[in-house]
């Protein structure tokens, strides 16, 4: 590992940042953008419906796509690669009309050279083998170079390396080594044909990040895209020797894969994709691109919305108490009220004045969405089954769906204010805020109730009939119905590629041992940690907390973590945070009963399921308890090597904590967690006693 991990600083070293900023855009990340994809359920069906069979996802859709991406402040496109339609860059006026938008284009990690092999014909798929084939597959790619550089005034962003056909794994070499030496004579062949200085991208994603770890040798002047672990965990960084050398970063908002897909509504918090993008990623270097994968695009665009201010001044926003409250706080005014601020500006009305009420009405917005991103983030309703609700514990269940009531009923009365307000957007509130909220709410009842499908009909009918309804029905088509699966090729009359994407209680099968239709087990997609005959901890809050000899410190950001308050090491960078202490106070609860002298107690922690930010490093932190030495605690799964079929992990993204227990010494009074490595996220410290 360690002769790896210096040939890939080398490598870093080597590499110079691709994308000269000038002075006035220093500020932001320089290409930001967005990846659409697994398209079929909602873009593809919405195109179909207004555009034709034959577009499909072409220009009229893509004029709406760059719309948004423009107001958003996004600049850069990796267009839907999913069969059905037409290749993005096989119509040039697709690619004139990036640019009328201002917008640059490149292609996915499986997509190089502009090419989309999913349209490749069935003779000619089973010809993509560098070993067997490489002057069918040159020939392919020289192609793409035709395209985007046939006017010399296309901005194009190439994507370079090779993967399998359709985001499948890279079709030749047994080894690693034989992997490294095919992508190496793939990097020299592409490279040769693209013009002097074309901007390179290479996205080490999902298998191809091991063997980048084990010593692949990119091009220099292309720019690396980490990657997250598809939930939104990045991977891994660069490293300590390659500061400064840009870089970026390819993230999800959307999913479809192992464990289970999360592809219907858009649950992220920002405050997970400020913590990941901006707190991580661009307090390390990663400067130059971020792209995220958006989905079908339009349910994602409260988090588009963030995701463009975090990206214009990432430094900025670093600085923010709470991030995710004030980029809420902005799309909500504008979105919803900037008619009328301006018009309270221009009269004797203060608009700042807290009791204004439409500054009042967009708090409370803020503060229902806040609700819906932190129960989206304890569960996402693409990932409640029947063994998730049977395995919580009472009291979580109760607390949830107490909440996902509250949450229906919240909706319900912001949506009879803004009527009484006058607002002048009452159907954006529903098309952007209300109906992800309320299906949120109903999924968690369905579940935790034991509804039957006669209900989930009654309660989510009426909202697909009133989202179709919408604008004259300019958005109808867009929210498929999930309550019945509908497996099958895509047709355009049944809005539906794949099977559903909940796991409804009346589509899952009961025995988890079961095969899904890919023919996997299910048990990774029912896992969770929690269990109804374990208690849940109780849960402490720090009483004392000491920042590090260096300035880090652990500060509670609201928004991040189940808990909603987690505590992150900040800021993000190797060494700086060491030291620093939190204290936690074990005389309450008690942590020992003297009725049951055998019990044992644990200290709880409950971490965000991370990694650590470069091979070499380790993520953890040292446990101790009153005046003991201190112990190092690791969390689990926590190195980049580690990919989607970890058991473990497929646990831990669903739940989105993992936890680890450490028996708590008799007659402990205090126990004290020290920072030791960067990257770490506590969201909970508890006590549990167990018999």
């Amino acid at each position: 590992m360690k002769i790896a991990c210096s040939l890939l600083f080398a490598v870093c070293c080597l590499q110079q940042s691709l994308f000269a900023q000038p002075p006035d855009s220093l500020r932001g990340v320089k290409y930001r953008g967005i990846f659409v994809n697994d398209e079929d359920w909602g873009l593809r069906p919405w195109a179909v419906r207004h555009f034709g069979a034959q577009e499909q996802i072409g220009t009229n859709a893509y004029a709406e796509v760059f719309a948004l991406m423009k107001a958003d402040g996004l600049n850069l496109i990796w267009p839907a690669m999913h069969e059905g339609g037409y290749e993005f860059s096989a119509r040039p006026e697709n690619l004139e009309l990036a640019k009328r938008w201002g917008v640059a284009v490149g292609t996915s990690h499986c997509e190089p050279m502009l090419r989309n092999n999913c349209y490749l014909p069935n003779a000619d798929k089973k010809k993509w083998s560098w070993v067997s084939n490489r002057d069918f597959l040159v020939d392919y790619w020289r192609e793409g170079v035709r395209r985007g550089t046939v006017n010399g005034d296309r901005e194009v962003l190439w994507t370079i390396g090779m993967r399998g056909i359709h985001d499948g794994r890279m079709p030749d070499g047994k080894t690693t080594e034989e992997k490294i030496k095919i992508l190496e004579e793939v990097f020299a062949a592409q490279c040769a044909m693209l013009p002097d200085g074309a901007p390179k991208l290479f996205c080490p994603y999902k298998e191809v990040l091991p063997i980048f770890n084990a010593g692949l040798k990119v091009p220099e002047d292309a720019t690396i895209l980490w990657v997250n672990d598809n939930f939104g965990y990045v991977r891994r960084l660069g490293g300590p020797q390659c500061e400064g050398y840009g870089g970026g970063i390819y993230w999800h908002l959307s999913y479809w894969g192992r464990p289970h897909g999360y592809i219907h509504l858009c649950t992220t918090p920002p405050a997970f994709m400020w913590y990941e993008l901006v707190a991580k990623c661009w307090e390390n270097g990663v400067r130059d691109v971020w792209m995220v994968n958006a989905g079908d695009v339009f349910q994602a665009e409260i988090l588009l919305d963030a995701f463009g201010r975090f990206a214009a001044d990432p430094e900025s926003w670093k600085a923010k108490t709470d991030p995710q409250a004030d980029a809420l706080r902005m799309w909500a005014r504008e979105s919803f009220f900037g008619q009328d601020l301006q018009d309270l500006q221009d009269s004797e009305n203060n608009p700042d004045n807290p009791v204004n009420p439409v500054l009042k009405l967009s708090d409370r917005i803020v503060q229902h969405l806040n609700e819906y991103f932190n129960l989206g983030f304890n569960r996402k309703p693409e990932h409640m089954c029947i063994q998730w609700s049977r395995a919580l514990p009472e009291s979580v269940k109760s607390s949830l769906l107490k909440r996902y009531h509250a949450l229906l009923n919240e909706d319900i009365e912001i949506e009879r204010q803004l009527t009484g307000e006058g607002a002048r957007h009452i159907d954006d509130y529903f098309r952007l805020v209300g109906f992800q909220t309320r299906f949120l709410a109903y999924a968690g009842i369905i579940h935790l109730e034991g509804r039957d499908k006669a209900y989930a009909h009654s309660v989510l009918d009426p909202l697909y009939a009133r989202w179709d309804a919408l604008d004259g029905g300019k958005w109808s088509g867009f929210w498929i119905d999930t309550i019945d699966e509908r497996p099958g090729m895509y047709q355009p009359t049944a809005h539906n590629r794949w099977s559903s994407q909940m796991q409804w209680p009346w589509n899952e099968p009961d025995d988890p041992a079961r095969k899904d239709r890919r023919g996997e087990s299910r048990s990774d997609y029912a896992a969770t940690q929690y269990r109804a005959d374990v208690p849940e901890p109780t849960w402490l809050e720090p009483v004392a907390r000491e920042r590090g000899a260096k300035g880090g410190e652990w500060v509670n950001v609201a928004g991040l973590g189940t808990s909603g308050n987690a505590l992150a090491l900040l800021p993000v960078k190797p060494g700086v945070g060491e030291g620093a202490f939190l204290k936690f106070d074990l005389n309450q609860p008690l942590t020992h009963s003297p009725t049951h002298p055998l019990n044992q107690s644990s200290l709880v922690l409950q971490f965000l399921p991370d990694f650590a930010l470069w091979p070499g490093l380790k993520l953890g932190v040292k446990v101790s308890f009153d005046d003991d030495e201190a112990k190092y605690v690791e969390v689990p799964r926590s190195d980049s090597n580690i990919g989607e079929k970890d058991s473990v992990r497929a646990v831990a993204v669903q739940d989105n904590f993992i936890r680890v227990d450490v028996p708590i010494p008799s007659g402990a009074k205090t126990a004290t967690i020290t920072a030791v490595d960067p990257g770490v996220v506590i969201d909970r410290v508890g006590v549990r006693t167990v018999p």
